[in-house]
């Protein structure tokens, strides 16, 4: 009877210490295949911390292309904290460039919302040749139209 006793608890031993073995094993291996994205957390900070500094223009009166006025606000967000100095030292090249590209926009092409996105668009791209890529977006802090 002591035999019997013995193999039952040798038996038992072995299946525990296999599954036990199984489970730490599988563990450790879907750690390697399947790693844990703990990035999340700190992407979103970074992605909250790239947010460049912002220049404020002053008020910009345009006459459109076919008649009509624009009267807007404009704020410039550069892509970093050095591009503030390069757009600063060349406001005066963006705004000549900001009044141009108004100037060739008739009402019809600033009326709808994606009018004004494809506006801010276009400004971003003519404001970077002159800016050398330093400004990230456009920004409209008012924007008022009449024909």
């Amino acid at each position: 009877m002591k035999i019997a006793f013995s193999k039952k608890i040798l038996v038992f031993l072995v299946i525990f210490l296999v599954g036990a073995g199984a489970g730490v094993g599988g563990t450790f291996l879907k750690a390697k295949i399947f790693p844990v994205n703990n990035d999340k957390t700190a992407s979103s900070k970074k992605a909250a911390e790239e947010i460049g500094p912002f220049i404020e223009l002053k008020e910009f009166i345009v006459n459109l292309e076919g008649g009509g006025m624009i009267r807007t606000e404009i704020t410039l967000e550069g892509v970093d904290k050095k591009s503030e100095g390069k757009i600063t030292a060349k406001e005066i090249f963006l705004r000549d460039r900001i009044i141009s590209v108004l100037g060739s926009k008739g009402i019809d092409d600033i009326r709808d919302p994606q009018g004004r996105e494809n506006l801010k668009k276009e400004l971003v791209t003519e404001l970077n040749k002159v800016c050398e890529d330093k400004i990230k977006d456009v920004l409209f802090k008012s924007f008022i139209y009449s024909i």
